[in-house]
């Protein structure tokens, strides 16, 4: 049992989380009286935010970002050899567990974004594998275990990385939902509202789906595809035990409900307006967010 009281630590380990292009590496640590200082070494092509994590449960849960730091933890840290100074007992009264771990987790918040009326949307379709706070989205591949899932995961297009790259991941509804936040920090997963409002912009209902388009990936005919509104949607596919319909079809989740089914909108390329519908919690869909 740890103790941060006694401060007599049977195990420590400390973790670098990378997100885009950014490196984590070369973590390490020491303490000094009621503080523990981590060293870490940041690779970066833009400066970006650095936030500290604590798991007292050998990484299974993740407590953060921490409050109580000092150094080069925050936004703005460019490349270079850092460290962070945690004030312990100012934030935990004790700290306990077999195997503590920390975590490094750097950020750029390079999200490319349009203003689309008075919405700022991303546009591209998500792509992370870590919750907001730090904690591991697991990849499920076997369509079996996905098709039985009641815990958020993602996948590729038939479990194909080079699919990732261009459409991002598919999410099951539990992921989208889960209480420690899918979105990136900054962002939310768009409302029923939000996506009534973006059509609305867009012209309605009839008409928006061309203009959310993008011109390119899509089978022909690609009906109406200007994407004028420079949303780019483009059309991942869907799974639910298997995968479908990439180059048909793309959907993504919102926040809302349909009766007693998950709202989602989708675009196909034969149709020039916006689908919306209710479907099952483990279909696996695209996302995408909007600024909060």
């Amino acid at each position: 049992m740890v103790k941060i009281n006694n401060f007599f630590f049977l195990f420590l380990c400390l973790l670098g989380i990378t997100t885009h292009a950014q490196k984590v590496s070369n973590i390490t640590f020491r303490q000094e009286q009621s503080t523990i200082i981590i060293s870490y070494d940041l690779e970066t092509k833009t400066t970006c935010k650095i936030s500290l994590f604590v798991s007292t449960d050998d990484g299974k849960t993740w407590q953060g970002p921490l409050k109580k730091v000092t150094g080069d933890a925050g936004a703005k840290i460019a490349s270079g050899n850092h460290s962070i100074t945690w004030n312990v007992l100012e934030e935990f009264e004790e700290l306990r567990g077999d195997k503590i771990k920390f975590q490094v987790r750097a950020d750029a918040g390079d999200y490319k974004t349009v203003k689309i009326g008075t919405q700022e949307w991303t546009v591209k379709n998500l792509d992370v594998s870590t919750y907001r706070n730090g904690d591991i989205i697991p990849e499920v591949k076997d369509p079996k275990e996905w098709g039985n899932l009641k815990t958020g995961a993602w996948c590729y297009y038939n479990n194909d990385p080079e699919n990732g790259k261009i459409y991002g991941k598919l999410y099951n509804w539990y992921a989208v939902n889960d209480p420690r936040g899918l979105a990136p920090e900054g962002f939310h997963i768009a409302s029923e509202g939000e996506w009534d409002a973006l059509e609305a912009h867009l012209g309605g209902h009839d008409l928006a789906g061309g203009k959310l388009k993008a011109i390119n990936l899509w089978n022909k005919p690609n009906v109406a595809a200007s994407n004028s509104s420079v949303f780019s949607a483009i059309p991942g596919g869907m799974r639910i035990r298997d995968f479908s319909m990439i180059g048909e079809y793309g959907g993504w989740w919102s926040s809302g409900k349909n009766g007693s089914f998950e709202l989602a909108f989708a675009l196909r390329f034969d149709y020039c307006f916006v689908i919306r519908d209710g479907y099952v919690k483990e279909l696996g869909y695209s996302v995408r967010c909007i600024r909060d």
